[in-house]
């Protein structure tokens, strides 16, 4: 009889360690595929200037501060616009060479101002260089956050030469449309994208109006403008 009651209760020790193994195995897998399932990639824009302190929210959707955005756009919008040879090539290598921070809509756009431009032969051996206006850069009324995306106001000086001769030298307000644009994280760590102008137009700037702004001010981007332009 003893021998039957300690059999049976090995019996029972068994299964109990069995129901437990299983138990822990469960939680464990539980636990794997909790861990699996959390973001495990955060990106956060950090502002230029930091002599203030800055806070960055982190999330799904992270928080992008405005100064990056006017900076991405300018960027974007500089190196479009640097032909330093010959624009018949250097215009489409930039457009190349920048598609991952372009939506396809503006992609498109630019490939066909690229036909367009090579029709009235504005290319062949013509170089173009855009710089931002000293003191007029970035401000915080310069970008006008809109929920999905951003308008992002840039005044810059437009040069180009052909043959070594100066044809242009002009001042331009460019209303960029910058959106998220979170498609390849390797080709564009920004997570944003340049969707040219959002149905706007760059606009000349009068060069009488240009006068040199206050420290820590700019000129009101969003006052009333010269005609728009269609093409630069």
């Amino acid at each position: 009889m003893a021998f039957t009651n300690a059999l049976a209760e090995a019996h029972r020790a068994v299964v109990f360690h069995r129901w437990f193994s299983a138990a822990l195995l469960a939680a464990l897998l539980i636990t794997v595929l909790a861990w699996r399932s959390q973001q495990t990639e955060f990106v956060a824009h950090i502002p230029p200037d930091l002599s203030s302190g800055a806070s960055v929210r982190l999330g799904t959707v992270p928080e992008v501060q405005p100064a990056n955005v006017y900076l991405f756009g300018f960027h974007v919008l500089q190196q479009l616009n640097r032909w330093p040879e010959d624009g018949a090539k250097d215009y489409g290598a930039r457009i190349h060479a920048l598609q991952n921070y372009l939506t396809p809509a503006c992609r498109a756009r630019l490939r066909d101002d690229l036909d367009a431009k090579a029709r009235r032969s504005e290319l062949s051996r013509r170089t173009r260089a855009l710089q931002e206006i000293p003191g007029y850069g970035y401000a915080a009324n310069r970008v006008l956050d809109h929920g999905g995306g951003w308008t992002v106001l840039i005044d810059a000086q437009l040069t180009e030469t052909t043959n070594g001769v100066p044809v242009k030298d002009t001042f331009i307000r460019y209303p960029l449309h910058v959106v998220r644009y979170d498609v390849d994280r390797e080709l564009n760590p920004w997570q944003l994208a340049l969707n040219c102008y959002g149905g706007r137009e760059p606009e000349r700037l009068a060069p009488a109006a240009l006068a040199t702004p206050a420290p820590g001010t700019t000129a009101a981007p969003r006052g009333a403008m010269p005609p728009a332009i269609t093409s630069e």
